[in-house]
Order: structure tokens, then C-alpha cells, then sequence
């Protein structure tokens, strides 16, 4: 990947028109062996597991074509990703330029969210939220960082897919379909010129379902690829918050879970991390852009692959949140 990206690049998509032509071939199989009258019914239950077993090993396929490609965006942003952080303990990922995690990656519409964002994380943290940074440090619960981590990259897939629409649609509100200007148009912005003075403010116009539309991952493989980075830095967050719980027990109020948290950490019955403002700063920008950029990767290989549509299974076995989708212990 870093001795030769143009072959890496011909390589993955080479990959994806094979598995897309495998596909295809099993999709065409599987219709001719339908039409079959007298199939019996063991034959039925073992062509079906084969063709589950099939598609299965396509999408693990594709899922680390996918990983890998982020991957290599990373490279080209000059920004390597932040080692696993599975042990927990001190942290320190030295100095980056964070160019690439921001300005070169986003427009100025998204940045401004991607800052609010940062600013609600650190914030919460005690920590200093401009990009500029400060050398304060925190220690957290590793179940906290991870989930940190996984609902930052979800919001960084969620603004990239919103910001493409919201640029395309204010350009749409604009001009006509020819590029002419247009006075008559259906598109919001021109309904409402107020629409268009931001992203937050067109993301506030959403309703429910459209936000939840969204805000959803929307092939199996991009879903599977951001599961496979968390998991490869923190573990199974899953276990890592049954843990929490166990030792946090019974809590009345938020600040006996705190309390009870920090005698956790101290005690060590929970992992934890000791990280500075500026090292945690970049973790979160590292997971916005990492959903920002599997959400790019995720419309390249469209293009070369069907991808999977995601299930409607809850992405809490992405942010080991429990059943109400609450992050624990706030």
C-alpha cells in the first residue's frame, strides 16, 4: 500500500468487479436451481446454507477491501492512525499535523459541526476544545474512550452524507438543471433563503424519520469496517461495559456514578486511560474522519459492487450501548 498506492488502488477495484462477477454468477445459480420442481427438501436446507456461507465470505471480502481503503486515505492525508489502545494506561501519540483531519478533509459548512462536536466531547472532559489544543489530562474509563470513538466516527459517516446533499441541493437551489439561474424551484433553499445560511441549520429542519434515515450506515460492509477499527483499538466494548457496569453497581444519580467511576479507576477494576487534551483531540478527530471517509470509500466500491444493505440491528453492538441506546456511565 505505501510502496506502490496506484497498483494498491488497481488492485482493489480488480478485486471488487471478481467478487461482483462471483456475485452475479450465484445470484443467476440460484434463480436456475429455483425453477427446479423436485428439489428435495434436505437439498433445499444445504443449497440455501452454501449460498448464506458464499455471501458471507463476500462480505468479510469486501468489508477489509473497504477497511483497507480508508486506510490508504489516511496515508494520503499524511495522518497515521492512532495505535490499539486495548491495554489502556498512558497514552501519548505524538505530534501530527491536524490539517489532515480537518481542513483537508471537509468543507467549511462541516467543519463547523465537526468543531461543535469536538468541543462537546472535550468539553465533557474537562479538556480544551479548539483545534489549537492544550496539555491538560484526563483519565478515563477505556469503555468511555471506545464508545467516544464509535459514536465519532458514525457522526463523521452521518455529516459526510448530509453535507453532500446540503451542498448539492443549495447549488440545486441556485441554478437550474442546465446551469442557468432559476427563479422557480421546488428545492428548500429557495423557499427559504435562511435555509441555506448553514449546515447546522438545514440539519435543524430534519424531521425524525429523516434524521434516522440518515444517520443510519447504509451497506453491511461499512458497518462491519467501522466495528472491525473499533474493535481493533479498544476490544469488545460489549464486554468492556459489562465490566463497567459490574463495578459500578446500583447508582441513584449521576454523581454517584461518577463518584463510583473514579473509585473504579482507581482501584483498577476497569481499564482505563491517561491521556492528554491534545491526544484525546485527536482521537476524535481521527474517528470523525474515519466515518467521513469510509462513508467516500462506501460510494467508490458502489460504483464496482453491490453492496449489502445494512440490517436494522441496533449499532449498539458497534457503541456497546444498552438497550435504550444510552451511553453508560454519562
Amino acid at each position: 500500500m505505501k510502496e506502490n498506492p496506484v497498483l494498491f488502488d488497481m488492485t482493489v477495484d480488480e478485486d471488487l468487479e471478481k467478487l461482483q462477477v462471483e456475485k452475479e454468477k450465484d445470484d443467476e445459480e440460484k434463480q436456475n436451481k429455483d425453477l427446479e420442481d423436485n428439489a428435495k427438501e434436505d437439498t433445499l436446507v444445504l443449497r440455501k446454507r452454501i449460498e448464506e456461507v458464499k455471501m458471507n465470505e463476500r462480505i468479510r471480502a469486501v468489508t477489509e477491501l473497504l477497511y483497507l481503503k480508508v486506510c490508504r486515505k489516511f496515508q494520503q492525508l499524511q495522518v497515521p492512525l492512532i495505535p490499539q489502545l486495548k491495554e489502556g494506561g498512558d497514552v501519548r501519540f505524538g505530534n501530527v499535523d491536524l490539517k489532515g483531519l480537518t481542513t483537508d478533509i471537509y468543507s467549511a459548512d462541516a467543519l463547523e459541526l465537526v468543531r461543535d462536536h469536538l468541543f462537546r466531547i472535550i468539553g465533557q472532559q474537562g479538556g480544551n476544545p479548539s483545534f489549537a489544543g492544550g496539555m491538560g489530562v484526563v483519565q478515563i474509563a477505556l469503555f468511555q474512550a471506545g464508545q467516544v470513538y464509535a459514536m465519532s466516527a458514525m457522526f463523521g459517516y452521518y455529516l459526510r452524507r448530509v453535507d453532500q446533499r446540503y451542498q448539492l441541493e443549495k447549488l440545486a437551489g441556485t441554478f437550474g438543471a442546465w446551469g442557468e439561474a432559476s427563479e422557480e424551484t421546488s428545492n428548500p433553499f429557495s423557499e427559504d433563503p435562511g435555509a441555506a445560511d448553514s449546515l447546522k441549520g438545514y440539519i435543524s429542519s430534519f424531521g425524525p424519520d429523516e434524521v434516522q434515515s440518515m444517520w443510519a450506515v447504509t451497506s453491511a460492509e461499512a458497518q462491519l469496517a467501522m466495528e472491525m477499527q473499533v474493535t481493533a483499538l479498544f476490544g469488545d466494548l460489549r464486554a468492556l461495559k459489562e465490566k463497567l457496569v459490574n463495578a459500578l453497581g446500583m447508582v441513584n444519580s449521576p454523581e454517584e456514578a461518577t463518584m463510583k467511576l473514579e473509585k473504579a479507576i482507581k482501584s483498577k477494576e476497569v481499564e482505563s486511560l491517561r491521556i492528554t487534551s491534545d491526544d484525546l483531540r485527536r482521537l476524535v478527530l481521527e474517528a470523525v474522519a474515519f466515518g467521513s471517509l469510509l462513508n467516500d470509500s462506501e460510494k467508490q466500491f458502489d460504483t464496482l459492487y453491490e453492496l449489502t444493505p445494512a440490517s436494522s440491528r441496533v449499532m449498539g453492538l458497534l457503541t456497546g450501548d444498552d438497550e435504550e441506546g444510552r451511553m453508560l456511565p454519562e
